[in-house]
């Protein structure tokens, strides 16, 4: 009786410390990914400087351009969450198989990763966008 009183109190232990690191780990993780999306966000700006210029020039609004940067934001955001999802599942499965443990993937965890990653593209891709909406057509095209 000993033995197993002494089991669940160290299983109980595990688990408390577990459920405290885990979204710790994920919160900077996610911290991480979307600094990560901003810098990415912010070289596609600069690399696209007077392509942005020209698309001034023709007509297109600081709302139009920031709209289109937010979107390739959360395009790329999301996406990186379907492959954090697809990920999930494989390692579920390798646990599964490797070990007596079951693992799997639900659809919340899914639906969560996909919907955490277009709000991150969301939250970093703000500033990205409103910089490139803010550039001046004039100076933009004079950049090659």
């Amino acid at each position: 009786v000993e033995t197993s009183d002494a089991f669940v109190t160290f299983w109980k232990s595990l688990t408390a410390v577990l459920f405290a690191v885990v979204p710790a780990v994920v919160a900077i993780g996610i911290v991480v990914g979307g600094i990560v999306i901003m810098n990415i966000m912010l070289m596609a700006v600069r690399e696209r400087t007077h392509e942005i210029g020209i698309r001034k020039s023709v007509g297109a609004t600081q709302r139009d351009i920031r709209r289109q940067f937010l979107a390739e934001a959360v395009m790329l955001a999301t996406l990186g969450g379907a492959l954090g999802a697809g990920s999930g599942f494989l390692f579920a499965q390798a646990i599964t198989v490797l070990s007596p443990l079951p693992a799997r993937v639900t659809l919340w965890s899914v639906v969560l990763a996909l919907t955490l990653g277009a709000g991150v593209g969301v939250v970093f891709g703000v500033y990205p966008a409103v910089r490139a909406a803010r550039l001046d057509p004039v100076a933009a095209l004079h950049t090659e």
